[in-house]
């Protein structure tokens, strides 16, 4: 007999264990997938972001990725220093440092989406698409929901 009652959705672990016992495989997983690339997962989500929007600024990362303005700039200055990124002053304040990817950073997340695909595909097979659809949803309701809470929550 389960000990779940249909009655409370809190019944069980905790959602926030369920979702660490998702997130740390699939990080490690991740890692170990990326490590051809010379990236990270957490590197490569950074370049990824960066593709697909161009210019943010060190802060605008930091913030997106919940970490220290100092801990994104020396991830930034890694992922430079290996020729996958550039900065360039803002032409409207030059305190204000834009990132692009090099041609190189492009190819590490070309490839790298390539591969990622198909680690996601093979970690959330026992899903159906309906299924996937709806926790892919689930889970952008919650994310938008604690960045815009991010400075209240303790």
């Amino acid at each position: 007999m389960s000990t779940e009652s249909s009655s409370d959705p809190f019944g069980g672990p905790s959602t926030t264990y369920l979702i660490s016992q998702v997130h740390h495989p699939l990080r490690n997983f991740s890692d170990a997938l990326l490590r051809r690339y010379g990236v990270t997962g957490l590197q490569f989500t950074v370049l990824s972001v960066v593709a697909h929007r161009e210019g943010l600024s060190s802060a605008d990362l930091s913030r997106r990725f919940y970490v220290t303005p100092q801990s994104m700039g020396q991830l930034l200055t890694t992922l430079e220093e290996r020729g996958l990124l550039e900065r360039r002053e803002d032409s409207n304040n030059r305190r204000i440092l834009r990132i692009t990817l090099t041609p190189a950073g492009r190819e590490v997340v070309e490839a790298g989406t390539r591969d990622m695909a198909k680690l996601e595909e093979d970690a959330f097979r026992s899903l159906s698409p309906k299924e996937l659809k709806t926790l892919r949803s689930l889970l952008r309701t919650v994310i938008s929901d604690l960045r815009s809470r991010w400075d209240e929550l303790p």
